[in-house]
């Protein structure tokens, strides 16, 4: 009888112990496919899908509006509760005239975007504005409220020629908007002709001042901080007859500050005081509260390695410690300034890209804390005293399907989730307590996604 109990009892035993692996199991299948409360992200609503593109879209998050821009359209949806990414406006370039340059930032729900027609190039330039929409080359500028997609005001851009040069002239911070505008051959040869960066109203599109931008320097990024309007400026020699410029012989990559009330120029020093950065090299702002920017000496396009460093500058011009762009944490892949400090994604490359989360002190140039993450890291943000980051699956796959969360301040982490359906994106923005991913071109715009 006693031997039959203890029978009964290890036949009991096993079956729970085999029922508790079950259930272990089942746990983390269900928390790992996104279907266990607590642990998970779903899907809340997408915006209808895009039309089919090769060009690259631009998109922005300002109030309870998202904001998409395409070659051929700009196109807000409404993202506040029960909107679920309903289309708010579009705006639709004139006739045959192509969106060609935008503000990366919308501030004050003020957006700036600009339109034109390539043409061939017309051995220089006249001088004269063209009129807005009829005009060669990304010649008209344009500012929609972000709420409505009501146009506020437009003004004609100076163009030397009818090509389209890339994004990068416009900007909107601060009650502020900058336009650089290009200068023209007779421009470029008159000393104190550089009328290039030029600052107006961002709500009414009244002037407020021109530069002074050195008559041999070139804008080549700007950025609106609190007391300055920072810029990269490519210089050459002080005779603005010959800058050099086109040649790229003595050009080098400074980094100057404006005063916001004036335009007065407050100072322009080289982003390297020891080693020169040509023109060859790619500088441009990170930061403008510090000044911090990211400069590039050379880059692979193959391995996605680079040479280089976030340089950082007081109010005065003064540089701080510099981070370099690759070192024992790995090559930096993406950076996000907030106050004194630069968090940043590196990563290292064996059978796949190994990724980790590291916070730098901007005054020291080392690092606070250093996160090595599980799987390869898609995209971060960071917002208040949280870092949220969006990871694939596996460094032999590309889906997006986890989101953790980090403290700011000692890297703790707060937060792990996994999508139901994968994110389209790393590309994502924060929205009372969603989150609120970009697609490619041809799939939704927006995907919503919250806690479950």
């Amino acid at each position: 009888m006693t031997s039959g109990r203890a029978g009964l009892v290890k036949a009991m035993v096993g079956i729970g112990v085999v029922l508790g692996v079950i259930g272990s199991v089942t746990a983390w299948f269900l928390s790992f496919e996104g279907y266990l409360p607590g642990d998970s992200m779903v899907r809340t609503w997408a915006t209808a899908k895009d039309r089919p593109s090769d060009e690259t879209n631009d998109s922005w998050v300002v109030g309870d509006v998202a904001v998409r821009g395409r070659f051929d359209a700009v196109t807000g949806f409404g993202i506040a509760d029960g909107q679920d990414g309903k289309k708010l406006w579009e705006f639709v370039p004139p006739g045959r005239a192509r969106i060609c340059g935008s503000a990366p930032r919308a501030d004050e729900g003020v957006l700036l975007v600009a339109y034109g027609t390539e043409s061939g190039a017309t051995g220089g330039g006249s001088g004269k504005p063209a009129p807005p929409g009829k005009g060669k080359g990304c010649s008209t500028v344009v500012a929609f409220d972000v709420k409505d997609g009501r146009e506020l005001w437009s003004v004609p851009r100076t163009v030397s020629d009818g090509r389209f040069s890339g994004n990068g002239f416009l900007e909107a911070r601060g009650g502020l908007a900058l336009i650089h505008h290009e200068r023209t051959d007779q421009e470029a040869r008159t000393p104190g002709g550089n009328r290039s960066l030029r600052a107006l109203d961002l709500r009414t599109g009244k002037a407020r001042w021109t530069a002074a931008v050195p008559g041999a320097c070139e804008v080549e990024d700007m950025f609106v901080g609190k007391e300055q309007v920072h810029a990269v400026l490519a210089c050459g020699e002080e005779d603005a007859d010959d800058s050099g410029y086109d040649s790229g012989e003595d050009v080098e990559m400074t980094a100057a500050a404006f005063d916001r009330g004036t335009g007065a120029l407050k100072w322009n020093v080289p982003v390297d005081v020891r080693r020169p950065f040509s023109t060859d090299s790619t500088v441009f702002i990170e930061s403008a509260d510090p000044l911090v920017l990211r400069a590039v000496r050379s880059s692979n396009s193959n391995s996605g390695e680079m040479t280089g460093a976030f340089v950082s500058f007081d109010r005065d011009g003064r540089p701080g410690p510099s981070i370099e762009l690759s070192g024992d944490y790995g090559q930096i892949a993406s950076a996000e300034v907030v106050g004194e400090r630069m968090y940043a994604l590196a990563w290292t490359y064996y059978k796949g890209r190994h990724y980790r989360l590291i916070a730098f002190d901007l005054k020291t140039g080392e690092e606070v804390w250093n996160n090595e993450l599980d799987e390869p890291a898609a995209g971060f943000v960071v917002r208040g005293d949280r870092i949220t980051v969006l990871c694939e699956w596996s460094t032999q796959a590309s889906a997006i399907t986890d989101l953790l969360v980090y403290d700011a301040g000692d890297g703790e982490e707060l937060d792990e989730r996994h999508f139901r359906e994968e994110a389209p994106s790393g590309y994502f923005f924060e929205h009372d307590g969603r989150i609120i991913v970009a697609g490619p071109a041809g799939g939704h715009a927006f995907t919503a996604f919250e806690r479950w």
